[in-house]
């Protein structure tokens, strides 16, 4: 802001179009607007991030007056605790007020989102019932001080209060207080009916002046709607007949909470704090303000909540929830198990102020925002300049032209003695060898040009080295990766609800199942009478294990027993589903409430985790995103060099391998040898060739016995696949014996020998396989020998050996190519997980985060194999709840998992 001169104020009619004046004609230009609302707009100042300003859209008169009485009582306490007015806004020197200045408060929200339960985890996650309190005792300090200086609220309600993470209130709407001054009384105009006491009900607020008498009640109202969880002192259940509006019950004073409540035909709502969980002495303010009309002054309210926040204790379950320590039970536990609502969340170990206030949308809107990383554009006519010959090969051209005419002499001379030295079927025969070797000495490839070649290749692989890398780069793997890492974790953040919904509802289901064994268990077979069952078959039956209806299994199982058989099994079954039917599920011990808090406390740290992972999400990816544009730009200068150094060596090769026309040297040895044979011809013997080297045979023999082996796996492999294994392992068999080291040859053979029933064998070969190259195949197929074996320790690890395969392949499996033999190895590794008696002991482990290396990796492969075990152990609905979990997660492997329960999932 800056000051306007005398004079220049007599020259300006309207303000500067978006700036206004103070009281004191300094201009103030607005910036961004920030908030709306019915009265007016709430605007940045441009220059001034302490100050904003509300500009109405039609001010009456009467506010601009009683706007400048406001400024000119503000004082340091009450711009600390309020967005009162600094100073006012006109729209000309002397003109009419428009707005005014107010302190700029961020960082806070409105204290009515601590009310849901909802809002309040989400906005302030590390709030308990201990920071309520805090609020609640610092709105009745803002009231104090507001009455201190002389003014009434008027419209006390929670959307004029915010309130910050640290507990600190600040009071809006500060230009609707009620102000007394010069013998004028400005009132408030506003007001809810709900936090109106019952003599002002129903009557036009414009019309009476207020007194702090009437924000008593407002003040109260709002206390207890913070320590009673939103709810309000008059909703409650009428008892009478008809409706009980809300105003109605206000003004016949029908407080619908405490131990006479039902004197005056009201009752609390259900799942609501009981009034008696609070000291007696706080009781006692409640009832003042909602049954009389003596109401507590906030003095009052101070001294009670301040002694309420130092009389609390934690519960021993749940670190969030803390209560009176008068009470014999944590009154929280008690709400949020019989509603199945989260009212607080668990306080994690460490600094809780970790625990900011999370925005999904923002933090995503902002990974969204990093862009692809790209590749620098290459100016290759800038980066290559093109190449002059080096000294070098220019000497070495000069130096052939002498060459090129020593040759040509000499085959003249060679030309005119051949035909006069030997004979002429001869002649011609060494007449084309030294037309060959004048032409090869004329081209030459001397060391020089070698070196030039040789120069030229490696520059070539240099260039085709770091092209790769430089592509590598550009195809952004990790930076896409990253980024599907993280719409994973939003889709699973979005759907921890569901998550957790689904991990209780598991949890009701074995409740239910407990509660049906522990009643059926008393049910003995020796004292009960069941058709068809004799003394003779219960002693049977005892002596293996089954006394009771609960021990009373599945058809093939009792089948297994001796003198039982399918029609007795039938009966006992029979038997077993009466005794079901008189089952009553007792919802009031369904589900322990340690198992609720053990399943809260992991959804919180899994929630923290993934709000963690999030939130720096944006930064890693422009981390990633900057390293990989980084690698590509620095790539550039060594691309262009070796690039230049190709251009190089081509350009001196050109130079170097200029030749004469060789066709001049034919020549000259064509005519003198014509010339020859006219002096005096001849006759001589030709020549023979020599024998090829032995080096050359021996590779040619070993391409051959490689060939061979290739030969007969592919004969082998054909012959597996119609079937004829017997004649298989014999091509597999001589294909492993002439290359020892081709592991798809042992794979297969192994394969081969399982379904020949040859499970040693089998075993063996899968080893070998594995020991040349590790990778799915032969770990299966020794798995599948080992079950046949019965060994059902060798089963696992095998099974273990082929999921490992999925993290650190040879060759990589990903979802997209899975096949049904990789379910089932899952399936076969819960089987003899089961055979072993581990299975309960290792979903345990599966179901505790906590073990997991990787759980990102893993994330999508535990719900399979957990789902597979359940099957194994005979909890069908548990297999189906972890299906729901895949399916949530939009996994493939969700189909894989219904058709083994479909196929194998009927209960046991």
């Amino acid at each position: 802001m800056s000051r306007i001169s005398g004079a220049s104020q007599a020259e300006i009619i309207r303000p500067i179009h978006g700036s206004f004046l103070t009281s004191k004609s300094e201009i103030v230009r607005l910036g961004r607007r920030i908030g709306i609302g019915a009265e007016g707009a709430v605007h940045e100042i441009r220059d001034q991030g302490n100050l904003v300003a509300k500009v109405y859209h039609e001010p009456p008169p009467e506010k601009g007056e009683k706007l400048v009485v406001l400024s000119r009582l503000g004082a340091d306490r009450l711009f600390n605790l309020s967005a009162w007015p600094v100073d006012v806004l006109r729209d000309a020197p002397g003109g009419s007020v428009v707005g005014f200045l107010m302190k700029r408060i961020s960082g806070a929200e409105e204290v009515h989102t601590l009310h849901s339960p909802r809002s309040r985890l989400q906005k302030f996650p590390e709030a308990s019932w201990a920071f309520l309190i805090y609020v609640a005792a610092n709105i009745a300090r803002a009231v104090a001080t507001i009455h201190e200086h002389g003014l009434v609220i008027g419209d006390v309600n929670p959307k004029n209060i915010l309130v910050t993470r640290k507990a600190t209130v600040y009071l809006l709407d500060v230009d609707s207080f009620q102000v007394s001054a010069d013998g004028k009384t400005y009132r408030c105009d506003g007001g809810f009916p709900e936090y109106t006491p019952p003599e002002l009900q129903g009557v036009a607020f414009r019309d009476v002046d207020r007194a702090q008498e009437h924000d008593y009640f407002g003040l109260a109202v709002v206390i207890f709607q913070l320590l009673f969880m939103g709810r309000h002192p008059f909703s409650g259940r009428y008892l009478g007949a008809g409706e009980m509006p809300l105003e109605r019950a206000i003004r016949e004073f029908r407080f619908a909470y405490g131990v006479d409540a039902e004197a005056r035909e009201m009752r609390q709502p259900p799942g609501a704090l009981a009034l008696d969980s609070i000291p007696a002495a706080l009781v006692d303010l409640f009832r003042r303000a909602f049954l009389t009309t003596d109401r507590p002054q906030p003095g009052e309210w101070i001294e009670q909540l301040d002694a309420l926040a130092k009389a609390l204790k934690k519960c021993d379950l749940h670190s969030g929830h803390y209560y009176y320590r008068e009470l014999r039970d944590c009154p929280w536990c008690g709400i949020e198990s019989r509603a199945r609502v989260r009212l607080f969340n668990f306080l994690l170990p460490g600094d809780d102020s970790r625990r900011g206030h999370f925005r999904l949308d923002e933090i995503w809107k902002d990974i969204e925002s990093v862009e692809t990383p790209r590749a620098p554009l290459i100016q290759w006519d800038k980066l290559l300049k093109a190449p002059a010959p080096s000294a070098e090969a220019k000497a070495f051209a000069e130096g052939w032209d002498s060459r090129f005419t020593l040759a040509l002499v000499l085959s003249g001379f060679v030309g005119l003695v051949i035909p006069l030295l030997v004979p002429l079927p001869l002649a011609i025969a060494l007449l084309i060898l030294a037309g060959l070797g004048a032409d090869a000495f004329a081209k030459g490839n001397p060391p020089f040009l070698e070196n030039i070649r040789e120069r030229r290749r490696q520059a070539r692989e240099k260039s085709r080295r770091i092209q790769e890398q430089y592509d590598s780069e550009s195809e952004n793997e990790h930076w896409d990766a990253k980024r599907s890492e993280l719409r994973h974790q939003k889709e699973t953040y979005e759907n921890l609800a569901r998550i957790r919904q689904l991990r209780l509802q598991q949890l009701e289901v074995e409740a239910r199942k407990d509660q049906l064994d522990e009643f059926l268990d008393q049910f003995g077979i020796n004292d009960a009478d069941i058709y068809g069952i004799s003394n003779t078959i219960k002693t049977v039956l005892l002596s293996h294990g089954v006394e009771t209806a609960a021990d009373v299994g599945e058809v093939k199982e009792l089948k297994q027993i001796p003198s039982i058989g399918r029609l007795r099994a039938k009966w006992l079954l029979e038997w077993r589903r009466d005794l079901e039917q008189k089952f009553v599920f007792d919802p009031v011990r369904s589900v322990p409430h340690e198992a609720r808090i053990r399943i809260e406390r992991e959804v919180d740290e899994l929630r923290f985790r993934l709000e963690t992972e999030l939130s720096g999400g944006s930064r890693h990816l422009r981390q990633m995103k900057q390293e990989i544009e980084n690698i590509k730009r620095n790539l550039q200068p060594a691309l262009a060099q070796a690039r230049q150094e190709i251009a190089q060596a081509e350009k001196d090769l050109e130079v170097a391998s200029k030749r004469n026309p060789t066709r001049l040297i034919m020549i000259a040895l064509i005519v003198t040898f014509i010339i020859g044979l006219l002096i005096r011809p001849s006759n001589v013997p030709a020549p023979t060739p020599g024998p090829v080297s032995g080096s050359e045979s021996e590779a040619r023999a070993k391409w051959e016995s490689k060939k061979k082996a290739s030969e007969l796996y592919i004969e082998g492999a054909l012959l597996s696949k119609e079937g004829k294994f017997e004649d298989s392992v014999v091509a597999f068999r001589e294909a492993v014996r002439i290359d020892p080291m081709r592991d798809d040859a042992h794979r297969e053979l192994g394969y081969a020998l399982y379904r020949l029933k040859r499970y040693e064998e089998s075993v063996v070969q899968s080893e070998k396989a594995i020991e040349l190259r590790r990778s799915f195949m032969p770990y299966y197929n020794m798995g599948l020998a080992y079950m046949e074996l019965k060994r059902w320790d060798k089963a696992q690890t095998a099974f273990y050996g082929a999921q490992g395969t999925f993290f650190y392949p040879t060759d990589p499996i990903s979802i997209d190519s899975w096949e049904e033999r990789h379910t089932l190895a899952f399936y076969y590794l819960a089987r003899s997980q089961t055979q072993l008696g581990n299975a309960e002991q290792i979903i345990d482990m599966l179901e505790d985060n906590r073990w997991v290396i990787d759980p990102k990796s893993f994330w999508v492969l535990r719900p399979l194999h957990l789902g597979c075990l359940y099957l194994w152990v005979g909890k069908r609905e548990s297999a189906i709840a972890q299906y729901e979990i895949l399916k949530m997660n939009k996994s493939k492997l969700a189909e894989e998992l219904m058709k083994l329960i479909k196929k194998h999932g009927k209960p046991a």
